[in-house]
């Protein structure tokens, strides 16, 4: 007898209704996914209370406080390391960060005692597409937050992936929407604070790839914002974004792709992200930006840990150290994708599309990893 299957609800569950609404509305809706759809809004409804009584607590109590310190941005490409670093620097006591359960449920912080149960029934143990494990109070990407907060953000392209070229314009680049930007400047400063509130944390350290091409409106809220920018071999970070997206976008998507415009979703944003935040980077002061690669990250985490308290005079390294120790060992069974293969054809697109970033941080093509043309490579999967 096959066990029973709860229907598809969307992330977006966690969203006020004008958020939900518009949000649907800026993509193709596949009839497979209208039950979907039609789920995930009576959620919304039922929820609609709690983000009322969400609401006052924060206007009488939390908007009271004052804004967090500059925050520590993590930036970079999807599977380039971000949440290794995030989820090392987030075991010290002094750090707030967005956690899973706000990413989902921004809105009801409030009535999180309701709303964590029903989300812990639902998520997965490990995330789609890699191992990482998966939990309400761990930390997590802070667009989710605001795609529930605010329809105008870039992980719409996760519902309706068709669109990805034009919300990565609107909604990283901003272009020929500037009548957003008020109130997505309004939310993302809502969102830190509340995560701020919610951990405890007086520094405030948000891990998010899209900001890798936000540095400019980023800086005018935050002057003195700090970044960390993580760098990976390409021909790696393509293989493990192919397979993230590829198991990811279909448990999230209102329509479907394929997986040849999947590849290119990773190519294209790549280079987009890339060059932005080449095009971009000069304007962050040189104290504010540090660049590690995830291969020296990975050797000596520690090192690099300290350096990071050291230039950007984050206080408490000493405290945290024991704590940062105890979850490297912890992690030290983690067993991450491993490829052995890649497709000639594939070789030879990166070298093309994305050999500007293979030069400028000195990478090559693995040595462990070996081209054979696609039928091969087919097997190996």
């Amino acid at each position: 007898m096959s066990k029973f299957r709860l229907p598809p609800i969307s992330p977006l569950l966690g969203s006020n209704i004008l958020t939900y609404i518009k949000s649907i509305g800026q993509g193709r809706i596949e009839p497979r996914y209208y039950l979907k759809t039609v789920l995930t809004f009576l959620i919304v409804l039922i929820g609609t209370p709690f983000r009322w009584y969400d609401g006052m607590i924060y206007h009488f109590f939390i908007r009271k406080k004052k804004d967090p310190v500059a925050p520590v941005f993590i930036i970079g490409h999807w599977r380039s390391g971000t949440t290794f670093l995030h989820n090392i620097l987030c075991q010290d006591s002094q750090i707030g960060f967005v956690t899973t359960y706000q990413s989902v449920f921004p809105n009801n912080l409030a009535s999180k005692l309701l709303f964590r149960g029903f989300m812990k029934s639902r998520m997965p143990k490990t995330r789609p597409g890699d191992n990482v494990q998966l939990s309400v109070g761990y930390p997590q990407e802070d667009e989710f937050a605001l795609s529930n907060m605010n329809p105008h953000t870039f992980y719409q392209f996760m519902y309706f992936p068709e669109n990805f070229r034009e919300f990565y314009s609107w909604f990283i680049r901003f272009e020929s929407r500037q009548d957003i930007v008020k109130d997505w400047k309004a939310d993302y400063k809502k969102m830190i604070k509340k995560a701020c509130h919610e951990t405890g944390g007086s520094i405030p350290v948000l891990k998010n790839p899209c900001n890798t091409g936000r540095i400019k409106i980023l800086l005018e809220m935050y002057p003195d914002a700090k970044f960390i920018h993580i760098v990976r071999n390409p021909v790696v970070v393509f293989l493990s974004a192919r397979k993230f997206f590829t198991e990811l976008l279909p448990t999230l998507w209102f329509h479907r792709v394929g997986e040849k415009f999947i590849e290119e979703i990773v190519f294209e944003i790549y280079e987009f992200l890339m060059n932005d935040f080449l095009a971009l980077k000069e304007m962050i002061p040189p104290q504010n930006l540090i660049e590690i690669r995830f291969e020296d990250l990975e050797e000596d985490p520690m090192f690099h840990l300290e350096s990071i308290y050291k230039q950007f005079a984050l206080p408490g390294f000493g405290q945290a150290e024991s704590h940062f120790s105890a979850y490297l060992n912890k992690m030290a069974g983690y067993r991450k994708n491993r490829y052995q293969v890649i497709d000639e054809e594939v070789v030879g697109k990166i070298n093309r599309r994305w050999g500007f970033a293979m030069d400028l941080w000195d990478y090559h093509l693995p040595d462990n990893l070996k081209p054979v043309k696609k039928e091969a490579a087919h097997d190996h999967k």
